[in-house]
């Protein structure tokens, strides 16, 4: 059930939104080599005033889903 909706999930518009995602999946963060590279570009959005959809998050979240 949680894998289905990982991999249904909309792009994340607002930063809550983009909490939540990477809450779901850092669950399966053991099973997923180099998470931590992966989830990069997303985790850069949570910082202060930064957040700002561009390419590199687009393809981070497609390779987590």
């Amino acid at each position: 059930q949680k894998i289905a909706s990982t991999q249904h999930s909309p792009t994340p518009v607002t930063i809550n939104e983009l909490r939540a995602f990477l809450g779901l999946t850092g669950y399966y963060r053991r099973f997923v080599r180099e998470y931590g590279k992966l989830a990069r570009p997303l985790t850069d959005l949570l910082k202060k005033n930064a957040f700002c959809w561009h390419e590199g998050a687009t393809k981070a979240f497609n390779q987590l889903k």
